[in-house]
């Protein structure tokens, strides 16, 4: 595993499917993702806000397994998360609350 220096609030992910986090803080910075050991490398889709089809932050793209990828972005009203493609996934995100 990759290490790195950044540190955020973490979200735990061990299901596929949509998840939205940093509602409750209004704006999100994020950090980036880790996924740990599995069968399959999850694909992924993340777009700004608490539902699907708004503005776009990272298309569907494959995370690669046993790493860390960094995904600067700055999320106004949180972010929704697709996870697609994985047999129990090991993913987790980072994040920070902003204002």
């Amino acid at each position: 595993m990759q290490f790195f220096n950044e540190f955020g609030k973490t979200t735990r992910v061990t299901v596929t499917g949509t998840l939205s986090i940093g509602a409750g803080a209004g704006k999100m910075a994020m950090l980036g993702m880790s996924v740990g050991a599995g069968a399959t490398a999850p694909m992924v889709s993340i777009w700004e806000g608490q539902v699907t089809g708004t503005t776009t932050i990272l298309g569907t793209c494959t995370l690669p397994l046993n790493a860390y990828t960094r995904i600067p972005a700055y999320c106004s009203g949180g972010a929704t998360f697709n996870f697609l493609n994985c047999e129990n996934p090991d993913i987790t995100i980072y994040w920070n609350p902003l204002g």
